[in-house]
């Protein structure tokens, strides 16, 4: 049988798909850093051809597409090489780039979000070309370079190629989030009546990713530091903000009444539920459907041009768009004596979950023992830059949740099992001659 041939040949293909991940984990492509971005992007279309793949970049080498099979209907598979940055060096057991296999896990910024991905999803694509199966439709591998800053590759890509008909961004977690929240960096700029006492501040080095270390040196030669527990910025309750942590004691503890720390004080510190800003309703239900809570994390904090900046990254449910986001931040703004700006904002998703591919998508995850079922994500992938895409994968629910932390890990086991998953759906799409996006 077609599913067993392709369980086969990943089963056989294991240590190579761990040697490639490695490789890939060491490039230091941090978002922004446009050479070792194209020297990683190069690296994975370079093991693509090697594989009997056909090639094409954009025209400014920001996003590369690897192709298989043929027809006027194309499955797209969207991932990215750039990272985030690694947060406190001194946390990483096996340095960030060093990309080991230890313990069963691979280790290494990026195993998770999203290089591990790129290779699986190789690797799915190789499975299903060397069966012999004849493919009805086409499969693009859709590889960008600024996932996790501001998406220009995709507005180049989206100019330059075709958007496929439907597809997937293995950039996350199983089961299948067919929801997503949308996503906006809010910068206040605070005109502190007490700036002289204040040397300097750092806190955070990525906008969605909660910090685990802050400091502020203060100009009676004090320096006070705040360390917690870093995670993805989506789900700022599975961190500890090292930001609230320093503006908490800032004003209980040292009894400076600053503008940002009574800010982040007074709204930011119930888990990421934004206390009194009147984002929205403050309720995860619209239109009768579950899409979540919004959420808001401060960041990053830093000094810029005399004055003290604040990242609040904003994770806002479906129904909520950034008229209210700017609405609530204006209201503030006189009571602490900020401007702001809204950054890199991204519109909720929702895509139908009776869509033919995606009753498909649940199939082959039920196949393989794992949910299928349709859920809301708190993150945001790639899966909202085009229409009828969703996250799925790679990491199952028991899996550590490691993006953008320090000790980033992907399971060998889950790199199995994911792949496995997409191979079968890539074959289930692509051997079928009749369409599937309605």
């Amino acid at each position: 049988m077609i599913k067993e041939r392709l369980d086969s040949y990943i089963d056989t293909s294991r240590d190579d798909m761990i040697k490639h991940i490695l490789d890939i984990i060491s490039y230091p492509s941090f978002t922004g850093d446009q050479i070792e971005n194209e020297r990683c992007l190069q690296h994975v279309l370079d093991l693509a051809e090697d594989m009997g793949f056909k090639t094409m970049t954009t025209s400014d080498r920001s996003v590369g597409i690897v192709e298989m099979g043929e027809g006027d209907e194309c499955l797209g598979i969207l991932v990215h090489v750039d990272v985030v940055g690694i947060g406190d060096a001194d946390k990483w057991t096996h340095g960030p780039f060093n990309g080991v296999h230890r313990e069963g896990f691979l280790w290494g910024r990026g195993t998770t979000d999203d290089k591990g991905a790129v290779i699986m999803s190789l690797f799915a694509m190789k499975a299903v070309m060397d069966s012999g199966v004849k493919l009805g439709k086409r499969v693009w591998l859709i590889i960008g370079t600024s996932e996790e800053g501001e998406w220009t590759d995709i507005e180049t890509f989206k100019r330059e190629y075709p958007v496929p008909d439907y597809g997937f961004s293995p950039d996350g977690e199983f089961p299948i989030f067919n929801v997503e929240k949308g996503y906006a960096d809010v910068v206040l700029s605070f005109h502190e009546p007490r700036l002289h006492d204040i040397v300097d501040i750092s806190g955070g080095d990525s906008p969605n990713t909660v910090p685990s270390k802050a400091q502020i040196h203060l100009a009676n030669g004090d320096t006070h530091t705040s360390n917690g527990v870093s995670t993805h910025s989506s789900t700022p309750e599975e961190g500890d903000n090292a930001i609230i942590s320093l503006c908490l004691k800032l004003m209980d503890e040292l009894g400076y009444d600053f503008s940002f720390s009574r800010f982040v004080t007074s709204h930011l510190t119930n888990e990421g539920l934004p206390v009194d800003l009147y984002i929205d309703d403050g309720e995860s239900f619209h239109e009768d459907e579950h899409v979540g809570f919004t959420t808001a994390a401060p960041t990053v904090v830093w000094f810029e041009d005399g004055k003290l900046k604040l990242n609040i990254n904003i994770r806002h449910r479906y129904g909520t768009d950034d008229d209210s986001i700017f609405s609530a931040f204006e209201r503030k703004s006189g009571e602490y004596g900020y401007s702001f700006e809204i950054n890199n904002y991204l519109e909720p998703m929702k895509v139908d979950r009776d869509l033919p591919f995606l009753q498909i998508m649940k199939e082959v995850s039920e196949t393989y023992d794992t949910d299928g079922s349709f859920m809301v994500a708190a993150g945001t992938s790639y899966a909202k830059s085009m229409e009828r895409f969703v996250s799925w994968g790679p990491v199952f629910p028991h899996d550590p949740q490691t993006a953008h932390v320090e000790d980033e890990r992907l399971a060998v086991e889950t790199m199995v099992r994911a792949t496995k998953l997409y191979a079968y759906f890539i074959y289930k799409i692509t051997h079928q001659t009749e369409e599937v996006t309605m």
